[in-house]
């Protein structure tokens, strides 16, 4: 597959995850955490501290879209940098989930290690 190709479609999906986050704020954070946990100010502040992440996942999506007409070589540096970048967020995801309340979503987890293995992937075998 062309590099091209994998960085517009990892750039999408972060695009999309973006808005995600940003419209699905105060549901991802009822889902996320015991009902418990879930006063009216806690729902709050988890939706407001979804609306950075969303525009962080944006943003990320803009600067990948940026890098499509890299040559060669510098394409698959930004493969590489990504799947690094996706190894932390499953780490991150990871740790979250099993040592934490919140119940981070395995659909989640499973597109982040997809996200990272193709990253890893096509930063070494890509040739156009």
């Amino acid at each position: 597959m062309k590099t091209k190709t994998i960085i517009t479609l990892i750039g999408a999906l972060n695009v999309l995850q973006g808005i995600g986050f940003i419209l699905g704020g105060q549901t991802l954070t009822k889902q996320s955490f015991p009902e418990d946990m879930l006063t009216g100010g806690a729902v709050e502040v988890g939706t407001a501290m979804h609306w950075p992440l969303g525009v962080a996942c944006i943003v990320i999506g803009i600067i990948l879209f940026s890098t499509r007409s890299l040559p060669l070589n510098e394409a698959k540096k930004v493969l590489l940098y990504t799947g690094f970048a996706y190894t932390f967020f499953l780490i991150n995801g990871l740790l979250q989930h099993f040592t934490t309340p919140v119940n981070v979503p395995m659909q989640a987890l499973g597109l982040i290690a997809f996200l990272a293995a193709l990253s890893f992937y096509s930063s070494k075998t890509a040739k156009s």
